[in-house]
């Protein structure tokens, strides 16, 4: 892959590790733990399991008898134009405390005392809620009556990945900074990227909602995609055996937007990904463990005894 002479050492985990467990069964789960019973949101490739399989044999890394790496055919397969890895995190509902005004009839034999009493407030509030100038009442008068609740409004709050790793259960084999050359062990070079190794025509993800704004050879990178994200972010996707998208195409997260290869300067089957912030080159797994948080307001229920 591309490299530019550095000083700084950088190394976070020993290359080999795998970054993500299988991404149909385990996200599955890991879902269905953090969202609400009878929420709507489903973890679903396929109608029918054998096709999840053969694309489930897509994303493992793995050679043949001869031990060169395995081609793929993916025509017989029906590769899907998306493939649903959820960036869900957390799914909670938080409650907030605050004031609900409650209508009360007066009754016979109520007053002002009586009331405040049974709503747990004092009788100046009460008699300030509704403006009252005495003691007095009329039986079948409508008073308002604020109480304090703790769940006077709620929200959920929902914690999103802003990037997803775009080869699903790939091998980390090149992280991000200074390492040994792989064309010539006895110099040290800048990686700009993060190598994911997977078999040749394992599909490769929109890491995330954007507009497709490069898709060609490019030089080293050999074919490539780049995608134009919100608040500055672009990400690259190199070495690529074949492009699916084209420029000007705007692609939601997770949507296949090529294939693994070997295309270019490239040692292996692998997918060279890069990100870029504002134009300025940032470390992907950096990016990759980036969150956001997502808040909605909820109807507001009524509360016991109103």
């Amino acid at each position: 892959m591309k490299a530019i002479p550095f000083l700084t050492l950088v190394f976070f985990l020993v290359p080999g590790t795998v970054l993500t467990a299988n991404p149909f069964q385990k996200l599955q789960q890991e879902i269905n733990e953090t969202l609400p019973t009878g929420d709507s949101t489903v973890f679903r490739i396929f109608g029918n399991q054998s096709q999840e399989q053969e694309v489930q044999k897509l994303f493992s890394v793995g050679v043949n008898q001869t031990g060169e790496e395995e081609e793929v055919e993916l025509a017989s397969l029906g590769l899907p134009k998306y493939i649903d890895v959820s960036p869900v995190v957390s799914n909670t509902v938080v409650h907030e405390s605050g004031i609900v005004v409650k209508k009360y009839t007066v009754q016979k034999k109520d007053n002002l005392s009586k009331i405040a009493r049974s709503f747990s407030i004092d009788v100046p509030k009460l008699k300030k809620a509704n403006s009252l100038t005495s003691d007095q009442l009329k039986i079948g008068q409508v008073l308002d009556v604020p109480v304090q609740v703790k769940n006077a409004s709620s929200s959920r709050v929902v914690l999103k990945k802003v990037f997803i790793l775009p080869v699903p259960q790939s091998r980390v084999t090149s992280r991000f900074g200074r390492r040994v050359d792989p064309f010539n062990k006895y110099n040290r070079v800048y990686h700009s990227g993060l190598d994911l190794a997977a078999k040749v025509g394992a599909p490769v993800l929109s890491a995330a909602d954007g507009e497709v704004v490069f898709t060609g050879r490019n030089g080293g990178y050999g074919n490539s995609v780049t995608i134009q994200h919100k608040n500055g972010y672009k990400t690259v996707y190199a070495h690529c055996s074949q492009i699916l998208v084209e420029v000007g195409e705007t692609v939601k997260m997770g949507r296949v937007v090529a294939l693994v290869g070997r295309t270019g300067t490239a040692t292996g089957a692998h997918l060279h990904f890069e990100v870029f912030r504002n134009g300025k080159i940032m470390n992907p797994e950096s990016a990759l463990g980036m969150t956001e948080k997502h808040v909605t307001k909820l109807p507001k229920s009524e509360v016991a005894g109103m």
